[in-house]
């Protein structure tokens, strides 16, 4: 097999490398997600237990982030479902490269929040999500494993060329 023909070939390695970090990201945006759902000190669990999940990470940003209060409030209503969304679009590879862009723009936002408090830990940690979130999508041409991949695949797919061996 010529060099060449390496180069053209979509490859097995960054299909599964690509599988790998949009799992994860899809994972844990869906896990933030579905966080944010959980009543606190309770069992109960749904979309009507978001306001009170949110409430204290608001009142702790109004008290000491420089961000204004009149956005805190609108923000805390879309996140868990920015999450969530965008959490199913990674897992699945729905809009692939829209789910993983959104779901790096959420990661960057709570990055944004917590770097705003004096809270230098987690905003790292979020800057590891961002530095995945990335890599996943520079990896986002080798789709293969993903609904995109699979209803647009060209043909050949990845590991083709072995089987022409």
């Amino acid at each position: 097999m010529s060099d060449q023909s390496c180069h053209t070939t979509p490859r097995c390695d960054w299909a599964y490398a690509h599988l790998i970090l949009r799992l994860w990201v899809g994972l844990r945006l869906l896990m933030a997600g579905l966080d944010k759902m959980r009543q606190k000190g309770g069992d109960g669990f749904g979309f009507e237990w978001i306001e009170a999940s949110m409430k204290p990470i608001v009142d702790n940003m109004a008290q000491y982030a420089l961000i204004p209060g009149f956005m805190l409030k609108p923000y805390a209503i879309v996140l868990p479902y920015a999450l969530l969304i965008s959490g199913v679009w990674c897992i699945l590879g729905i809009a692939n490269r829209i789910g993983l862009l959104v779901g790096g723009l959420v990661f960057v936002s709570l990055s944004f929040g917590l770097m705003a408090l004096p809270d230098d830990d987690q905003a790292v940690f979020r800057g590891i999500e961002v530095a995945l979130t990335a890599l996943a999508l520079m990896t986002s041409a080798h789709n293969q494993f993903s609904l995109d991949g699979l209803l647009f695949r060209k043909k050949g797919g990845c590991c083709a060329h072995k089987a022409a061996e």
